[in-house]
């Protein structure tokens, strides 16, 4: 069909989104964290994210809408225990199967590109649960 092609831009992508970019706005704390291994003890209540994640976009279409979520898959296929002697988290066999995939709508969607530009976008709302029955919209 002829709408099929239509707007299309660099690499066949959408052209409101093929120049989209995003920063991770505290980078060095994200690296600081990662290199310390540091992790969260998630409930079913839900608990928010420590750094929050923030970008900065750019190259989006200043008046397009935009719908901004985010979603989280697994690194891998493992479980997980944490070894207390080594102070180190352990492969200990397969994991569960994984659960049909949830995605946090950012509560300022949808906006207009120049919107999402304007200022750093922050997931601050976002809470992890391990409740597979959430219907609060946590991930």
């Amino acid at each position: 069909p002829v709408w099929a092609s239509e707007g299309l831009g660099a690499g066949g992508k959408n052209r409101r989104v093929c120049h989209a970019a995003a920063r991770l706005e505290m980078g060095s704390l994200w690296e600081e964290f990662n290199r310390l291994g540091t992790e969260m003890i998630v409930t079913k209540a839900g608990r928010r994210m420590f750094p929050t994640f923030q970008v900065k976009l750019s190259g989006l279409d200043p008046l397009a809408d935009y719908v901004l979520l985010m979603d989280f898959v697994p690194l891998d296929d493992k479980r997980y225990r944490y070894a207390f002697h080594s102070s180190s988290w352990l492969a200990a066999g397969r994991a569960d199967p994984a659960a049909p995939g949830r995605v946090h709508f950012h509560p300022d969607s949808p906006a207009k590109g120049a919107q999402w530009m304007r200022q750093i976008v922050s997931f601050d709302k976002l809470k992890l649960t391990n409740n597979l029955l959430d219907d609060n919209g946590h991930v």
